[in-house]
C-alpha cells in the first residue's frame, strides 16, 4: 500500500487534498468507533457477571434467613459463654497492662545502652586520628632521622599493629552499633503489636456487649414471629386441602396433554422420516449433477492443453493448469461434503474396538511419495473403547493424515499416539512438532470450509477437522485441541470405557 504525503501535493490538487484529509478523519473515526463497540462488548459482559452474582447473593440471602433462626438459639448459648470469656478478657488486659509498662522500661534500658555505644564510636573515631597524626610525624622523622632508621622501622611496625587493631575495634563496635539498633527496632515493633492487641481487644469486648444487646432484640422478634407461623400454619393447612383438589385436576390435564403430545410425536417422526429421504434424493443429485460438468471441466481442460498446448504462451499454459487444479479441488470439496451429510444419516453400531489394530491398520495404509519424509512414529498401548469401528477408523485417519501434512516442512516428522483413562473415559491424542496454529482462532478449528493455514501453505478443503468433531459427538465424546505456533500442535478426542 503506497502513502501519500499530502506536504507534497501539487498546489493545484486542492481537491485530492481535501478528500486524503476526509479519508484520514473517517479512518480516525472508524478505530474509534471499534473502540467504542468493544467498550460496549465489555460492559455488557460485566453486566451479565454482576447479575449473575446478584443471583448467587439472592440465594446467600435466604439461606442466610434460615440460619438467623438457627443462630437465634446458638446465639443464647453463646451469649452465656462470652460473659465468660469477658472476665477472662479483663484479667488478660491487666496481664498486658504489666507487659506493656515491661516493655517501656526495655525500651528506655535500650536507649541508654545506645547512648553509651555512641559515646564509645566518638571515642574510637578521635583515637584513630589521633593514630593517624602519630603516622604522619613518624613519616617525617623517618625522612630527617636516617641513622636511627631500625629503631624508628620498628616502631612504625609496632605503630601499624596498633592501627590495625584500633581498626578492628572500631569495626566490632559498628557490628554492635548495628546490633543495637535491630533489637531497638524489634522492641518497637513488639510494643506496637501490644498497643494494637489491646485496642483489638477493647474494640471485641466493646462489639460483645453489642451482640448481647442484639441477640435480646432478636429473641423477641422470633417470638413474635413463632406466633405469626403459628397462624400461617392453620393457613397453609387450608391451602393444602385446596391445592390436594387442583393437583387432581391436573392429573387430569397431564393425561390428556400426554395423549397428545405422542400423536404429535408421531407425527413428527413421519415428518423427520420424510425429511431425511429428501435429504438422502438431495445428496445423489449433487453428487452426480455436479461431477459430471466439473469432469467435463476436467476432461476439455486436459484434451486442450494436450492438443494445443504448444499454441499457448506460458500464461495460458498456467491457466490451464489452474482450471485443471481447481475443477479436482471442486471434486474434491464434493466428496467432503457429501461424506460430512451422510455421518449425521449413519447408524452408530456401538462394539468393542481394538484401537492398537486399528491404529496399525491406518499407518500401514500410508503411502508417500519420493523424497517426502518418512514419520516416525512413537506409538503407546491404547485401550479398547465403546465406539463404531468404521467411523473411529476416519477420525485416526483425518488426524494422523494432518500431522503428516503440517509437519512435511520440518526437517524430521515425529507423530506421538497415545492414551489414558479418565473416569469412565478413554482420551486418546495424536500429538506432532509441525506448523501448529494460533490458539486466538482456536473457534474456527472444527468449523466448516475453516482454515487456519492458506491453500497455498498446505492443501486441504477444510472438512477434515468437522467431520472428526461430529463422529466424535455421535459416540457422546469429546474432541479438543492444544497448539503453539511453529511449535506443534496436540488433538485430544475421548470415548467411553468398554466394560464387559
Amino acid at each position: 500500500m503506497i502513502k501519500i504525503d499530502p506536504d507534497n501535493l501539487p498546489d493545484g490538487d486542492g481537491n485530492l487534498r481535501q478528500q486524503y484529509e476526509e479519508n484520514e478523519s473517517q479512518a480516525a473515526e472508524l478505530v474509534s468507533a471499534n473502540k467504542e463497540i468493544a467498550l460496549q462488548y465489555q460492559e455488557k459482559n460485566k453486566r451479565a457477571a454482576e447479575l449473575i452474582i446478584a443471583n448467587k447473593e439472592l440465594d446467600y440471602q435466604n439461606e442466610e434467613k434460615e440460619n438467623r433462626a438457627a443462630e437465634l438459639v446458638i446465639a443464647n448459648k453463646e451469649l452465656i459463654f462470652q460473659n465468660a470469656e469477658k472476665e477472662n478478657r479483663a484479667a488478660e488486659l491487666i496481664i498486658a497492662n504489666k507487659e506493656l509498662t515491661f516493655q517501656n522500661e526495655e525500651k528506655e534500658n535500650r536507649a541508654a545502652e545506645l547512648t553509651i555505644a555512641n559515646k564509645e564510636l566518638a571515642f574510637q573515631n578521635e583515637e584513630k586520628e589521633n593514630r593517624a597524626a602519630e603516622l604522619i610525624i613518624a613519616n617525617k622523622e623517618l625522612i630527617f632521622q636516617n641513622e636511627e632508621k631500625e629503631n624508628r622501622a620498628a616502631e612504625l611496625i609496632i605503630a601499624n599493629k596498633e592501627l590495625v587493631f584500633q581498626n578492628k575495634e572500631k569495626e566490632n563496635r559498628a557490628a554492635e552499633l548495628i546490633i543495637a539498633n535491630k533489637e531497638l527496632a524489634y522492641q518497637n515493633t513488639e510494643k506496637e503489636d501490644l498497643a494494637a492487641k489491646l485496642v483489638i481487644l477493647n474494640k471485641e469486648l466493646a462489639y460483645q456487649n453489642e451482640e448481647k444487646e442484639n441477640r435480646a432484640a432478636e429473641l423477641i422478634i422470633a417470638n413474635k414471629e413463632l406466633a405469626y407461623q403459628n397462624i400461617e400454619k392453620e393457613k397453609r393447612a387450608e391451602e393444602l386441602s385446596t391445592a390436594n383438589r387442583e393437583l387432581k385436576n391436573a392429573e387430569d390435564d397431564i393425561r390428556k396433554l400426554n395423549d397428545e403430545l405422542e400423536q404429535k410425536v408421531t407425527d413428527r417422526t413421519a415428518q423427520l422420516e420424510a425429511v431425511n429421504k429428501e435429504l438422502g434424493s438431495f445428496s445423489y443429485s449433487v453428487s452426480h449433477d455436479l461431477r459430471a460438468p466439473i469432469r467435463a471441466i476436467n476432461g476439455y481442460t486436459k484434451i486442450l492443453a494436450e492438443d494445443y498446448g504448444d499454441l499457448l504462451d506460458e500464461d495460458g499454459t498456467g491457466i490451464l493448469q489452474s482450471i485443471i487444479h481447481n475443477s479436482k479441488k471442486m471434486g474434491e470439496l464434493i466428496d467432503d461434503l457429501l461424506a460430512f451429510s451422510k455421518l449425521g444419516r449413519k447408524q452408530v453400531s456401538f462394539t468393542e474396538v481394538d484401537m492398537n489394530a486399528l491404529v496399525a491398520s491406518v499407518r500401514e495404509d500410508l503411502s508417500f511419495e519420493e523424497g517426502e519424509n518418512i514419520p516416525i512414529f512413537e506409538i503407546a498401548e491404547l485401550p479398547a473403547a465403546n465406539a463404531d469401528k468404521s467411523l473411529i477408523k476416519q477420525v485416526w485417519i483425518n488426524l494422523i493424515s494432518n500431522s503428516i501434512k503440517y509437519s512435511r516442512n520440518k526437517p524430521e516428522t515425529r507423530i506421538s499416539i497415545g492414551a489414558y483413562e479418565k473416569d469412565d473415559l478413554i482420551v486418546y491424542y495424536v500429538k506432532d512438532a509441525g506448523a501448529g496454529f494460533d490458539m486466538q482462532y482456536y473457534d474456527k478449528l472444527f468449523g466448516v470450509f475453516q482454515r487456519l493455514h492458506s491453500q497455498e501453505e498446505f492443501e486441504g478443503t477444510g472438512i477434515g477437522l468437522a467431520i472428526v468433531q461430529k463422529i466424535v459427538s455421535r459416540h457422546n465424546g469429546t474432541i479438543w485441541a492444544e497448539s503453539v505456533l511453529e511449535e506443534g500442535s496436540c488433538f485430544y478426542f475421548s470415548l467411553q470405557k468398554f466394560n464387559n
